[in-house]
Protein backbone atom coordinates (compact mmCIF):
# COMPACT_ATOMS: atom_id res chain seq x y z
CA UNK A 1 0.00 0.00 0.00
CA UNK A 2 1.31 3.58 -1.07
CA UNK A 3 1.25 6.33 1.97
CA UNK A 4 -1.03 8.29 -0.15
CA UNK A 5 -3.41 5.63 -0.34
CA UNK A 6 -3.05 4.73 3.37
CA UNK A 7 -3.38 8.26 4.38
CA UNK A 8 -6.72 8.90 2.42
CA UNK A 9 -7.94 5.53 4.00
CA UNK A 10 -6.73 7.21 7.52
CA UNK A 11 -9.03 10.10 6.69
CA UNK A 12 -12.47 8.29 5.70
CA UNK A 13 -12.25 6.07 8.17
CA UNK A 14 -11.96 8.73 10.64
CA UNK A 15 -15.31 9.74 9.45
CA UNK A 16 -16.98 6.38 9.02
CA UNK A 17 -15.92 5.99 12.50
CA UNK A 18 -17.81 9.20 14.02
CA UNK A 19 -20.57 8.46 12.51
CA UNK A 20 -20.99 4.56 13.25
CA UNK A 21 -22.23 5.68 17.01
CA UNK A 22 -24.99 7.66 16.17
CA UNK A 23 -26.24 5.44 13.71
CA UNK A 24 -25.86 2.26 15.89
CA UNK A 25 -28.72 3.55 17.76
CA UNK A 26 -30.94 3.57 14.58
CA UNK A 27 -32.78 0.54 13.20
CA UNK A 28 -31.18 1.44 9.42
CA UNK A 29 -33.96 1.24 6.41
CA UNK A 30 -30.92 0.96 4.44
CA UNK A 31 -27.47 -1.19 4.37
CA UNK A 32 -24.08 0.45 4.22
CA UNK A 33 -20.68 -0.25 5.17
CA UNK A 34 -21.24 2.22 7.96
CA UNK A 35 -23.48 -0.36 9.77
CA UNK A 36 -20.91 -3.09 9.62
CA UNK A 37 -18.03 -2.28 11.59
CA UNK A 38 -17.33 -1.54 15.64
CA UNK A 39 -16.06 2.27 15.14
CA UNK A 40 -12.71 3.12 16.32
CA UNK A 41 -12.20 5.08 19.76
CA UNK A 42 -11.24 9.23 19.48
CA UNK A 43 -7.74 7.82 20.85
CA UNK A 44 -7.12 3.85 19.03
CA UNK A 45 -4.36 1.80 18.86
CA UNK A 46 -2.85 0.06 16.17
CA UNK A 47 -4.06 -3.25 17.14
CA UNK A 48 -7.44 -1.38 17.41
CA UNK A 49 -6.95 0.09 13.63
CA UNK A 50 -6.03 -3.04 12.07
CA UNK A 51 -8.97 -4.57 13.04
CA UNK A 52 -11.08 -1.86 11.90
CA UNK A 53 -8.76 -1.57 8.69
CA UNK A 54 -10.13 -5.53 8.55
CA UNK A 55 -13.61 -4.82 9.14
CA UNK A 56 -13.42 -2.19 6.69
CA UNK A 57 -11.83 -3.33 3.42
CA UNK A 58 -12.84 -6.71 3.63
CA UNK A 59 -15.14 -8.26 5.97
CA UNK A 60 -17.58 -5.55 5.93
CA UNK A 61 -17.27 -5.24 2.03
CA UNK A 62 -17.79 -9.12 1.89
CA UNK A 63 -21.20 -8.81 3.95
CA UNK A 64 -22.55 -6.14 1.49
CA UNK A 65 -21.42 -8.36 -1.06
CA UNK A 66 -23.41 -11.13 0.30
CA UNK A 67 -26.44 -9.37 1.12
CA UNK A 68 -26.65 -7.68 -2.49
CA UNK A 69 -25.77 -10.98 -4.04
CA UNK A 70 -28.65 -10.53 -6.64
CA UNK A 71 -27.34 -7.16 -7.65
CA UNK A 72 -23.48 -6.54 -7.08
CA UNK A 73 -20.35 -8.88 -7.75
CA UNK A 74 -16.87 -8.03 -7.75
CA UNK A 75 -14.40 -10.46 -8.85
CA UNK A 76 -11.08 -9.85 -10.10
CA UNK A 77 -11.06 -6.29 -9.94
CA UNK A 78 -14.23 -5.93 -11.60
CA UNK A 79 -17.41 -4.40 -10.37
CA UNK A 80 -20.48 -5.63 -11.41
CA UNK A 81 -24.10 -3.17 -10.76
CA UNK A 82 -27.50 -4.92 -12.57
CA UNK A 83 -29.16 -1.81 -13.52
CA UNK A 84 -33.31 -2.63 -13.22
CA UNK A 85 -33.59 -3.80 -17.11
CA UNK A 86 -31.54 -6.27 -16.28
CA UNK A 87 -28.64 -4.42 -17.99
CA UNK A 88 -25.23 -4.19 -15.71
CA UNK A 89 -22.78 -1.56 -14.93
CA UNK A 90 -19.41 -3.03 -15.01
CA UNK A 91 -16.52 -0.92 -13.31
CA UNK A 92 -12.66 -1.94 -13.65
CA UNK A 93 -9.82 -1.62 -10.44
CA UNK A 94 -6.82 -0.05 -11.99
CA UNK A 95 -4.09 -0.77 -9.49
CA UNK A 96 -1.15 0.67 -10.55
CA UNK A 97 1.92 2.87 -8.67
CA UNK A 98 0.32 5.75 -10.79
CA UNK A 99 -1.52 8.32 -9.19
CA UNK A 100 -3.35 9.38 -13.06
CA UNK A 101 -4.44 5.91 -12.82
CA UNK A 102 -5.20 4.12 -9.89
CA UNK A 103 -8.43 3.40 -8.79
CA UNK A 104 -10.70 0.78 -6.72
CA UNK A 105 -13.99 0.32 -6.51
CA UNK A 106 -16.47 -0.81 -3.65
CA UNK A 107 -20.10 -1.46 -2.86
CA UNK A 108 -20.92 1.53 -0.24
CA UNK A 109 -24.43 0.49 0.24
CA UNK A 110 -27.63 0.27 -0.99
CA UNK A 111 -31.32 2.39 -0.09
CA UNK A 112 -34.48 0.38 1.12
CA UNK A 113 -35.60 -0.19 -2.36
CA UNK A 114 -32.51 -1.41 -3.81
CA UNK A 115 -33.07 1.43 -6.61
CA UNK A 116 -30.12 3.44 -5.42
CA UNK A 117 -26.91 2.32 -4.28
CA UNK A 118 -23.27 4.16 -3.85
CA UNK A 119 -20.31 3.10 -4.88
CA UNK A 120 -17.27 4.49 -3.52
CA UNK A 121 -14.31 5.26 -5.93
CA UNK A 122 -10.97 4.99 -4.06
CA UNK A 123 -8.04 7.33 -5.90
CA UNK A 124 -4.28 7.72 -5.13
CA UNK A 125 -5.43 10.86 -2.59
CA UNK A 126 -9.22 11.36 -3.06
CA UNK A 127 -12.17 9.34 -3.08
CA UNK A 128 -16.05 10.34 -5.01
CA UNK A 129 -18.86 8.26 -4.01
CA UNK A 130 -20.94 7.37 -7.40
CA UNK A 131 -25.06 7.58 -6.12
CA UNK A 132 -26.11 5.18 -8.98
CA UNK A 133 -29.79 5.07 -10.04
CA UNK A 134 -30.52 1.58 -10.85
CA UNK A 135 -33.74 2.59 -12.75
CA UNK A 136 -32.81 5.67 -14.76
CA UNK A 137 -29.19 4.24 -14.72
CA UNK A 138 -27.97 8.04 -13.99
CA UNK A 139 -24.89 8.27 -12.03
CA UNK A 140 -24.31 11.46 -9.24
CA UNK A 141 -20.90 11.94 -8.20
CA UNK A 142 -20.62 12.78 -4.49
CA UNK A 143 -17.36 13.88 -2.40
CA UNK A 144 -18.70 14.00 0.84
CA UNK A 145 -20.26 10.75 2.69
CA UNK A 146 -23.66 9.80 1.75
CA UNK A 147 -26.51 9.28 4.48
CA UNK A 148 -29.73 7.99 3.50
CA UNK A 149 -32.67 9.20 5.31
CA UNK A 150 -34.83 6.65 7.06
CA UNK A 151 -37.36 6.26 4.51
CA UNK A 152 -34.32 6.57 1.90
CA UNK A 153 -36.08 9.72 0.25
CA UNK A 154 -33.30 11.83 0.78
CA UNK A 155 -29.56 12.04 1.19
CA UNK A 156 -27.45 14.23 3.29
CA UNK A 157 -23.80 14.85 1.74
CA UNK A 158 -21.13 16.15 4.16
CA UNK A 159 -17.66 16.63 4.30
CA UNK A 160 -15.25 18.29 6.82
CA UNK A 161 -12.02 18.93 5.14
CA UNK A 162 -10.35 18.81 8.90
CA UNK A 163 -10.90 14.89 8.82
CA UNK A 164 -9.77 14.68 4.98
CA UNK A 165 -6.30 16.90 4.21
CA UNK A 166 -6.80 16.22 -0.02
CA UNK A 167 -10.00 18.57 0.37
CA UNK A 168 -9.99 22.01 0.73
CA UNK A 169 -13.29 23.06 1.80
CA UNK A 170 -16.45 21.78 4.19
CA UNK A 171 -19.25 20.53 2.06
CA UNK A 172 -22.99 19.89 3.78
CA UNK A 173 -25.64 19.41 1.08
CA UNK A 174 -28.96 17.75 0.78
CA UNK A 175 -30.42 16.09 -1.93
CA UNK A 176 -34.18 14.53 -2.82
CA UNK A 177 -34.41 11.34 -4.24
CA UNK A 178 -36.67 11.82 -6.74
CA UNK A 179 -37.95 9.86 -10.43
CA UNK A 180 -35.57 12.07 -12.40
CA UNK A 181 -31.68 13.22 -11.08
CA UNK A 182 -31.58 14.02 -7.33
CA UNK A 183 -32.68 17.32 -6.83
CA UNK A 184 -30.22 19.46 -4.67
CA UNK A 185 -32.46 21.12 -1.65
CA UNK A 186 -29.14 22.63 0.81
CA UNK A 187 -26.27 23.50 -0.29
CA UNK A 188 -24.47 25.17 2.92
CA UNK A 189 -20.53 25.61 3.18
CA UNK A 190 -18.95 27.39 6.29
CA UNK A 191 -14.95 27.64 6.73
CA UNK A 192 -15.71 27.57 10.75
CA UNK A 193 -17.26 24.31 11.15
CA UNK A 194 -17.94 21.09 9.50
CA UNK A 195 -19.84 18.02 10.05
CA UNK A 196 -18.46 15.20 11.88
CA UNK A 197 -21.23 13.04 12.16
CA UNK A 198 -25.20 12.89 11.27
CA UNK A 199 -28.18 11.35 12.25
CA UNK A 200 -31.53 11.55 10.78
CA UNK A 201 -33.87 11.34 13.70
CA UNK A 202 -36.69 10.87 11.39
CA UNK A 203 -37.69 10.98 8.01
CA UNK A 204 -37.46 14.59 7.34
CA UNK A 205 -35.40 15.57 10.39
CA UNK A 206 -31.78 15.36 10.74
CA UNK A 207 -29.32 15.98 13.43
CA UNK A 208 -25.69 16.49 12.96
CA UNK A 209 -22.64 17.47 15.65
CA UNK A 210 -20.54 20.02 14.38
CA UNK A 211 -16.71 20.75 15.07
CA UNK A 212 -14.17 23.38 14.33
CA UNK A 213 -10.77 24.81 15.30
CA UNK A 214 -10.22 25.40 19.25
CA UNK A 215 -9.89 29.08 19.85
CA UNK A 216 -6.13 29.04 21.43
CA UNK A 217 -4.60 28.67 17.91
CA UNK A 218 -3.20 25.76 18.38
CA UNK A 219 -5.66 23.78 15.49
CA UNK A 220 -6.79 21.33 17.71
CA UNK A 221 -10.25 19.97 16.78
CA UNK A 222 -13.50 20.49 18.91
CA UNK A 223 -17.06 19.90 19.31
CA UNK A 224 -18.83 23.28 18.47
CA UNK A 225 -22.43 22.44 18.86
CA UNK A 226 -24.99 20.86 16.80
CA UNK A 227 -26.97 21.34 13.47
CA UNK A 228 -30.14 20.45 12.80
CA UNK A 229 -32.30 20.27 9.64
CA UNK A 230 -35.79 20.04 9.22
CA UNK A 231 -37.41 19.09 5.82
CA UNK A 232 -40.87 20.09 4.50
CA UNK A 233 -41.26 19.11 1.21
CA UNK A 234 -38.34 21.05 -0.88
CA UNK A 235 -38.17 24.07 2.12
CA UNK A 236 -34.97 23.23 4.48
CA UNK A 237 -34.65 25.10 7.79
CA UNK A 238 -31.24 24.70 9.28
CA UNK A 239 -30.63 25.92 12.71
CA UNK A 240 -27.59 25.48 15.17
CA UNK A 241 -27.43 25.25 18.81
CA UNK A 242 -24.12 26.48 19.72
CA UNK A 243 -22.24 24.72 23.05
CA UNK A 244 -21.27 26.46 25.64
CA UNK A 245 -18.53 28.84 25.93
CA UNK A 246 -18.16 29.22 22.14
CA UNK A 247 -17.12 32.44 19.95
CA UNK A 248 -20.42 32.37 18.23
CA UNK A 249 -20.79 30.67 15.18
CA UNK A 250 -21.70 32.92 12.14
Amino acid sequence: MTLHYFLLIVGLYSALGALSPLLAATVPAHMTLLQQCTPLPVHYTTAQFEMFEQCTKQDGPARLATYFADIYQKTEGQVSLAYLDDTTLVLHDIIEDNPERFQRFELWGCNNTKRYCVIVKWGWEQWRYLLIDRKTKLATELIGHPVFSLDSELVLEYLDSRLADTFSHNILKLYRLSDSKPKLLLDHQSAEYGVHSAQWLGPHSLQAIIQGYAPDGDNRVITVGTLQLEVDGDEVNLSINQSPAQDKIP
